[in-house]
C-alpha cells in the first residue's frame, strides 16, 4: 500500500504540473512525438500505459520494455488520417540482460511531394518538395522486484527511459532537438494482474527552424546588396502526462510454461481492462477505457474509446477523430507449445469523424520475437512450492481433493507406472562403469518404491562411493514426470558467497553422471536464501548460486541447453526463519531432472 501511494503522489504532482492548457493549444511543435505507428497500442488509442509490455512500449511508457523477453523487433507502417498523403514508417529492436532491457528505435513522418508555391505562383508549378521529420531513440529499463506477500503475492516496479534524437526537414530548412520519456510501472496481485503506471513525455529542448532558404539576396541601388535573413521563434515539444490502470481478467484452464518459467502457469484467456487520463501541456485533456481479449497470447481482439472536451462538436472539436480504435493480433510461435519464438502479425485501426474527408488511420506491425520465455504479457499463477503440493496438481494445473475418501484415477495409476518404469532405466544405466573421470561409478544404485497416500516415494542410495546419496521423490510438475533431489546438505557454499565448496563435488558429479547417461534429461536448478539482509541481496546472491552449479555442470560437458536456472531470494521459504535452523534449511538449491 505504500508503495501505491508513493506512486499516486507522484502522479497527482505531475498533474499539478502538467495539467492541459487548451489556451496554449498550437504553440508546441514537433507532433510526430505524439503519432504513435504501433499498430498494437494504436488499436486502444494509446490507453495502456499502465499494462504495455516489449518494444512497443518505448513510445508509450518505456518502463514496459522491462518486460522484454529475449529480442523482438517490430516494422510498422501507418496511413495518417488516409487521403491527406501522411504516413509513419516505426520500427526497432529490443532485448533483454539480466533484469535490464534496452531497445533502439527509428520513427520517420512523411508527407509525400508539395507542390511549392511563391507570390508569383500561387497555384504552384515552381517544383515539389518533400517534408520529413525523423526521430531516433535510445531506451533503457529495468525490473525492481519488491518480493511477494501471501495476501498480494509478487510486487514489482519497473522504470525506463527514453531519449530521443529529433530531426525536422522542410526543404532546405531544419530543426534538431532532444527529447526523453520516463515512466513507471507498478505490478502486483496473486497472478500478477492489477498494473499502474506513469509516464512523462516529450520533456526537452526548445527547437528552431534554420537554413539556406531563411537567407535572401536584396539589391539596395545599382552598386550595393545585401543578404537579409529571416528569424524564426522557438518552438516547444508537446510534453504530456499520461496515468493508467489496467488489470487482466485470467480464466480457463491452467497452463504452464516453459522455459525459464517453468513451475508456474498461464491460462487459457485473458481479458484485460484499462483506464487512463492523459494531461497535454498544449492542448485539451483527454481520458478513456479500453479492453483487449486474448486467447492463450495467440489471437488478440482490442477495442478502446477516447474523449476529449468538444469531441462531438463540429465546430469546438480539437480532433479530426471520433475517439473510437480497435485493433487484432494473430501471434504464430515458431514451435508448438511454445510461446517464443514467435512471428505476430497487428493491425490497428482509428476512425476518423463523419465531419472530416479523412478515411481514418490505419496501421499494421510485423513484430517477431527471439529467445525462450513465457508469454509475452507473462501473467503467472505462483506454482506449489512444495513436493507435496505439486503433486497435488494435474496437467492443467487443477487442483485435485486428495484424503481417504479420494479415488486414483486410471490415469494416475499410469502415470505411476512411467514413473516407475524411468526409475528402472536410470537404475540400469547408472549400473554402467561412468564415461567420464569425474567420479568412478561401479556399483549398483538401490532403488527402493513405495507407494504412500498416492505418492510414490523413490529412495536412491549409492553405495561404495564418495558420496552416499539420500531421498529422491517423483513428482509431477505440468504433466510430466520429474525427479526431485532433497538432499540440500550436499550442496553447500562458502559463507554469503556462490563458491561452492570441495566436499559439494561428488555429489554435483552424482548429478552429472545421471545427465551424461540419459541425454534426453533436463535439469533444473532453483535457488532459495532466508530472509536476513536486503530481498535485491538475496534474489542476486541465489542466482548466483544457481549459475555457479550451472558453469560446474557445463565445464563438465553437459549442454547449456539442458539446463535452467530460477532465482527467488528469501520469497519462497520451505521452514520457519524465526530459528537459525529454520533459516539454515531455507539456504538451499532445489533440484529437478525431468525424465
Amino acid at each position: 500500500m505504500k508503495k501505491i501511494l508513493v506512486i499516486s503522489i507522484m502522479a497527482a504532482l505531475g498533474v499539478q504540473v502538467y495539467a492541459g492548457n487548451p489556451d496554449r493549444k498550437g504553440e508546441s511543435g514537433a507532433p510526430e512525438l505524439n503519432m504513435n505507428g504501433y499498430a498494437r497500442s494504436a488499436g486502444v488509442w494509446n490507453l495502456n500505459v499502465a499494462g504495455i509490455q516489449g518494444l512497443e512500449s518505448e513510445k508509450l511508457n518505456p518502463a514496459g520494455l522491462a518486460f522484454t523477453r529475449g529480442t523482438e523487433l517490430i516494422a510498422a507502417y501507418t496511413s495518417w488520417l488516409t487521403g491527406a498523403g501522411v504516413n509513419i514508417v516505426q520500427g526497432g529492436f529490443a532485448t533483454r540482460v539480466k533484469s535490464n532491457a534496452v531497445a533502439l528505435t527509428i520513427n520517420s513522418l512523411n508527407f509525400g511531394a508539395i507542390d511549392r508555391t511563391t507570390t508569383s505562383l500561387p497555384e504552384g508549378g515552381a517544383g515539389t518538395f518533400k517534408p520529413t521529420y525523423l526521430n531516433i531513440g535510445a531506451s533503457y529499463a529495468k525490473n525492481f522486484s519488491l518480493g511477494a506477500t501471501p495476501k498480494m503475492g509478487d510486487n514489482l516496479i519497473t522504470g525506463g527511459i527514453t531519449l530521443r534524437l529529433i530531426s525536422e526537414i522542410v526543404g532546405n530548412v531544419t530543426a534538431t532537438g532532444f527529447g526523453f520519456d520516463a515512466g513507471l510501472q507498478y505490478t502486483t496481485g496473486k497472478k500478477e494482474n492489477l498494473h499502474f503506471g506513469v509516464a512523462l513525455r516529450n520533456v526537452g529542448t526548445p527547437m528552431k527552424f534554420g537554413g539556406d532558404a531563411l537567407s535572401a539576396d536584396a539589391a539596395l541601388s545599382t552598386n550595393y546588396s545585401t543578404s537579409v535573413s529571416k528569424k524564426t521563434n522557438k518552438f516547444e515539444l508537446p510534453t504530456q502526462l499520461n496515468l493508467g490502470i489496467s488489470y487482466d481478467l485470467w480464466l480457463g484452464r491452467k497452463i504452464e510454461l516453459d522455459g525459464a518459467q517453468s513451475g508456474k502457469f498461464t491460462q487459457r484467456y485473458r481479458l484485460t481492462f484499462m483506464g487512463q487520463y492523459s494531461a497535454n501541456a498544449f492542448g485539451l485533456d483527454d481520458y478513456g477505457l479500453g479492453a483487449e481479449f486474448s486467447l492463450q497470447e495467440i489471437f488478440m481482439l482490442r477495442a478502446a474509446y477516447r474523449f476529449e472536451n468538444g469531441i462531438f462538436k463540429k465546430e469546438n472539436t480539437g480532433t479530426a477523430y471520433n475517439g473510437f480504435a480497435c485493433g487484432a493480433s494473430v501471434n504464430i510461435p515458431f514451435k508448438k507449445g511454445k510461446s517464443t519464438p514467435a512471428i505476430a502479425i497487428d493491425y490497428g485501426f482509428r476512425m476518423t469523424s463523419l465531419s472530416t474527408n479523412f478515411q481514418h488511420t490505419h496501421s499494421v506491425g510485423l513484430r517477431i520475437s527471439l529467445g525462450s520465455g513465457a508469454t509475452p504479457k507473462d501473467k503467472i499463477v505462483s506454482a506449489p512450492e512444495t513436493p507435496a503440493s505439486a503433486a497435488s496438481y494435474d496437467q492443467g494445473g487443477t487442483a485435485k481433493r486428495r484424503g481417504k475418501k479420494s479415488k486414483v484415477t486410471v490415469e494416475e495409476v499410469e502415470e505411476k507406472d512411467n514413473a516407475i518404469d524411468s526409475l528402472i532405466k536410470v537404475n540400469q544405466a547408472l549400473k554402467l562403469k561412468a564415461e567420464t573421470p569425474i567420479v568412478k561409478v561401479d556399483t549398483v544404485i538401490k532403488t527402493q518404491v513405495q507407494i504412500v497416500k498416492d505418492t510414490v516415494l523413490i529412495a536412491a542410495v549409492l553405495e561404495k562411493t564418495d558420496y552416499k546419496g539420500g531421498a529422491v521423490d517423483t513428482v509431477s510438475r505440468g504433466g510430466k514426470s520429474v525427479l526431485q533431489f532433497n538432499d540440500y546438505e550436499a550442496l553447500e557454499y562458502e559463507t554469503g558467497s556462490a563458491r561452492i565448496q570441495t566436499k559439494s563435488y561428488a555429489y554435483l558429479n552424482y548429478l552429472i553422471n545421471i545427465m551424461k547417461k540419459n541425454p534426453s534429461y533436463r535439469v533444473s536448478f532453483e535457488g532459495h536464501t532466508d530472509n536476513v539482509g536486503a530481498e535485491p541481496a538475496n534474489q542476486k546472491l541465489s542466482q548466483d548460486r544457481v549459475d555457479a552449479v550451472k558453469a560446474y555442470f557445463v565445464s563438465k560437458g553437459i549442454s547449456e541447453g539442458r539446463i535452467d536456472t530460477k532465482a527467488f531470494g528469501s520469497t519462497r521459504p520451505k521452514y520457519e526463519n524465526s530459528n537459525a535452523a529454520g533459516r539454515a534449511k531455507n539456504r538451499r538449491v532445489e533440484i529437478y531432472m525431468e525424465m
